[in-house]
């Protein structure tokens, strides 16, 4: 059952980008990215400053990393029980550890510091991402428009780049 979750938001993950357009969308209009934004984004959700970025596959990996280091924290600090009663109806109990060993101590204490260093990593990383695809996207898709005047008369000129 595991399994089949995490296949679907991977996917989900995967294909939301793809749904937004319609297959008769010929030009894709390539807008520019606010780093503010992206990098508030990904601190709220991790990866989501990375796919605003169009990062796709950055985002669910910082996404993946983050939510396991959370797993990890609390799963060194905790005993999770599944409880299935009747047909339908499914509890999971989560309980304190009364008495949590040093090793289990020094675990919570790495991973919550990994946790820490990641999401700052997570952020930074979604604010330098949209900003490089600002750079790309004036690097790749600018119009320029010259104009002069010379001894045959006025011209002007529009250069492309696609």
């Amino acid at each position: 059952m595991k399994r089949i979750v995490i296949l679907f938001l991977i996917i989900t993950l995967f294909a939301i980008p793809y749904l937004a357009y319609s297959s008769s969308d010929i030009d894709e209009i390539h807008s520019k990215k606010d780093p503010i934004l992206a990098g508030a984004l990904s601190w709220y959700v991790p990866g989501l400053g990375q796919i605003y970025a169009e990062a796709y596959f950055k985002g669910a990996v910082f996404w993946v990393i983050e939510e396991s280091l959370i797993v990890g924290t609390i799963m060194s600090f905790a005993n999770l029980k599944l409880d299935i009663t009747r047909a339908f109806d499914l509890g999971v109990v989560i309980k304190s550890k009364e008495a949590p060993s040093a090793s289990d101590k020094r675990t919570a204490i790495l991973l919550g510091v990994s946790l820490v260093t990641v999401h700052f990593f997570n952020v930074v990383d979604a604010v330098s991402t949209s900003l490089r695809y600002n750079r790309n996207i004036e690097d790749n898709y600018t119009v320029k428009v010259g104009y002069g005047l010379d001894e045959n008369g006025f011209t002007l000129g529009v250069k492309v780049k696609f």
